[in-house]
């Protein structure tokens, strides 16, 4: 059963703030009904805090009002992050970090075909490992930092959705 619930930034803002774009409101629906989403948004950027018990779900993320923001992290707090994926209705973004190395692997599915992506390309995703301990997968503390491409958030219009699994059972 899906989870809906309503996150809104509260963010204060000066009393020329009409001449600012306005704060970002999300509608977010998860997949699991345990996984926490928590949203701060300011200055044209978003942090989406993920927390997620299980380390498989998904949601979703639709702009009721404000403004799409221009830069959008997320901090998935897992343990590994074996597949990730951001999608909206003009790209699907595949990734993978795996491996003591934290290789990082990415793939877009356009018209049909999956093709890779490299660290230049527009849509290529950002990720990485934030922790004050050894940042090894599996990840005892800390979360995983996904920055997503500008590109993508430009192309995505007012909704899109993520998946994430730490590790494939």
């Amino acid at each position: 059963m899906l989870l809906s619930f309503l996150l809104a930034s509260c963010a204060g803002g000066p009393a020329d703030a009409g001449a600012q774009s306005a704060q970002p409101v999300f509608i977010v629906i998860t997949k699991n009904p345990e996984d926490q989403v928590d949203i701060q948004a300011e200055n044209g950027a978003a942090q989406i805090d993920i927390q997620s018990p299980s380390g498989i779900g998904a949601a979703s993320f639709e702009l009721e009002s404000g403004t799409m923001p221009e830069n959008i992290t997320l901090r998935l707090h897992l343990m590994g992050l074996e597949g990730f994926r951001l999608t909206s209705a003009r790209d699907q973004i595949s990734a993978s970090v795996s491996g003591e190395a934290n290789a990082n692997t990415q793939t877009i599915l356009s018209s049909g075909a999956e093709s890779p992506l490299s660290p230049g390309d527009s849509l290529w995703i950002e990720i990485a490992i934030v922790s004050e301990a050894e940042k090894k997968i599996p990840l005892e503390e800390g979360y995983f930092e996904v920055t997503v491409p500008q590109e993508f958030i430009r192309n995505a219009g007012t909704l899109f959705e993520i998946e994430w699994i730490d590790f494939y059972r």
